[in-house]
């Protein structure tokens, strides 16, 4: 990625946003500094369904979508169907970040990343955020089925 400061990138489901998703998104956007870029790759639907075991209450364009409008967010990009691995490579060969921030829930992904940057060669800083807020997408179905 050209340009100054620093690129960010992170990636999740943001199938309902909440309060949480908007504070890492803001932190992950400070990590970046004041010309730095915050990229976030939306998980595509079926990535969604295998790690979640659900389908996701909106399609991944959708997700993308909302995201693209919350003021930390910089680019968004929907993830790619197929093997895990292959896509983090892919992505980090073309978006070039100078940091990649985790999620606390994130821990797998994290070392997948981690797997994939040491075969490259590649040397990015890897953070993983606290949980902000005690909510979750999750919680908030499970509430909304209770109700």
């Amino acid at each position: 990625m050209s340009g100054g400061g620093r690129v960010v990138l992170t990636t999740g489901v943001f199938d309902i946003i909440h309060p949480g998703h908007i504070r890492f998104l803001e932190e992950a956007k400070r990590l970046a500094g004041e010309d730095g870029r915050l990229l976030v790759i939306v998980a595509c639907d079926s990535v969604v369904k295998g790690n979640k075991g659900r389908i996701p209450m909106f399609r991944a364009r959708d997700r993308a979508f909302m995201v693209s409008r919350l003021k930390p967010v910089d680019r968004v990009y929907v993830g790619r169907r197929g093997d895990i691995e292959k896509n983090i490579e892919w992505f980090l060969k073309r978006l070039r970040p100078d940091v990649i921030v985790f999620g606390y829930d994130q821990a797998s992904i994290m070392r997948m990343t981690q797997k994939v940057l040491k075969r490259l060669g590649l040397e990015i800083k890897t953070v993983r955020m606290r949980k902000f807020f005690d909510t979750s997408t999750s919680k908030i179905i499970e509430k909304i089925r209770r109700t």
